[in-house]
């Protein structure tokens, strides 16, 4: 399926390219509707494009020795995926399963190459990519380090408010979690029956509290006191 600028336009990544960049990414760009729980790919999987998010909800993990399912990423619209694979030409380092009906936009590697050699704007916005993840890597080590696992919880309670939520008047955030406590363990390198006591102790704070239609309210000013616990 053929994919429309833009529509194209919407998606981070391509929001700052020109009208003529704009152009030439949409006809490199290949669109597929996935069903929930479709792979759109396999770790170890030959990695010849690279992927993104239009809509919908895609989980990346892992597999651990032990046969478990580790959880690294869940992405939404404007997500990107296999963007390191595209640079270093390896194969996929985990695999990408749809949580909910969604649509993704594939570019193979090397017309991404192509159209970042004729249009900087794309290869800069690229680059600033790279860099937010690479920022994203350090933290997720900084939090596994040296936070408890309360304090990664949280964290991770956090980056989802910020990023998947919606801000209210008096600064808090509704956001739809998309996780179970066994995903979200599995996000945060804790085990279900943690996430489930640092959910409750949370509530009984006030850090995070359920409204009537269902979505978690997260206020980040109380959480950052949990972030040292």
């Amino acid at each position: 399926m053929a994919c429309d600028p833009a529509i194209l336009a919407e998606i981070p990544l391509f929001a700052s390219l020109s009208p003529a960049a704009l152009e030439s990414v949409a006809a490199a760009t290949s669109v597929r509707h996935y069903r929930r729980n479709m792979f759109v790919f396999a770790e170890d999987e030959p990695a010849e494009s690279f992927h993104f998010v239009m809509e919908g909800r895609v989980r990346v993990f892992r597999d651990t020795p032990g046969g478990h399912e580790q959880t690294l990423q869940l992405l939404e619209r404007g997500g990107l995926l296999a963007v390191v694979c595209f640079v270093i030409g390896q194969p996929y380092p985990a695999s990408a399963q749809t949580v909910v009906d969604s649509t993704i936009g594939s570019i193979r590697n090397a017309d991404l190459a192509r159209l970042a050699q004729q249009h900087g704007d794309l290869a800069w916005t690229f680059l600033q990519q790279l860099a937010r993840r690479l920022l994203w890597a350090q933290e997720r080590i900084y939090d596994l380090a040296l936070r408890s696992a309360t304090g990664r919880v949280v964290a991770a309670l956090i980056q989802f408010a910020r990023e998947h939520g919606t801000k209210d008047a008096e600064g808090c955030f509704k956001v739809d979690l998309p996780l179970t406590h066994r995903e979200l363990g599995q996000l945060t390198g804790v085990s279900r029956e943690t996430v489930t006591r640092a959910i409750g102790q949370l509530r009984e704070s006030g850090a995070v509290r359920w409204t009537d239609d269902g979505l978690l309210l997260i206020d980040p000013g109380k959480l950052q006191a949990w972030l040292a616990v």
